[in-house]
This record gives structure tokens, C-alpha cells and sequence, in this order.
């Protein structure tokens, strides 16, 4: 069964087309998921991927629902976190996004 990651729920959402009612959501959720995360201060995402059995992150999942789209004019909106990681920017900058939205958890 797939649960939220322990450390961060990360969801995203991208609004493409002409309504706000065209949208997916991705989000960084496990297929073996922790009660506490096992990642010490510091360390890299390795831990996600081969205890937990995160996939891939919430941006990553949007995308993949949408590709051959066409995203000049879409937005991405990320809640959850307070920064995009550099892979995850890319991939957004790459499909055509221009405009994202971090809303931090609380």
C-alpha cells in the first residue's frame, strides 16, 4: 500500500489549458512508507528510493501525466516545500512551465 512520505508531503499541481478545472497532481508518496524518515540531517534522497521506494518526486509524476502537451501556458503550483530541486526545476523549465507557485508547509 502507498502512503506519504514520513518527512514532507510534496504535492503538484499543474494547471494547463483554459480552466483552472484542467489540472493533475503528483505527489512524492511511497510505496513503503516509514513512520519517521531515515534520512539524517544532510544526507541525499538515496534512503527515498531504497527504503522508502519513492519513485519519483511530485513534480516528476505531474509531468509524466502530461506529456504531449502543450505547457507554454501552464503553472505549476507545489505545496508542501519551500524550494524546487534542481532536477525537478529543470524538468518544469524543459516542459515549458514559466510560472510556479511554492506554498511551505506549515
Amino acid at each position: 500500500m502507498r502512503g506519504p512520505c514520513a518527512k514532507r508531503r510534496v504535492t503538484c499541481q499543474i494547471v494547463y489549458g483554459g480552466s483552472p478545472e484542467e489540472f493533475v497532481m503528483g505527489e512524492n508518496d511511497c510505496a513503503n512508507p516509514q513512520a519517521a524518515c531515515p534520512r539524517l540531517p544532510g544526507e541525499g534522497y538515496e534512503k527515498c528510493q531504497t527504503i522508502c521506494q519513492q519513485g519519483d518526486h511530485a513534480e516528476i509524476k505531474a509531468l509524466r501525466q502530461l506529456e504531449g502537451h502543450d505547457l507554454s501556458h501552464a503553472m505549476a503550483i507545489i505545496v508542501g516545500h519551500y524550494y524546487i530541486c534542481e532536477p525537478c526545476g529543470a524538468a518544469l523549465r524543459d516542459a515549458g512551465i514559466g510560472r510556479v507557485v511554492l506554498i511551505p508547509s506549515k
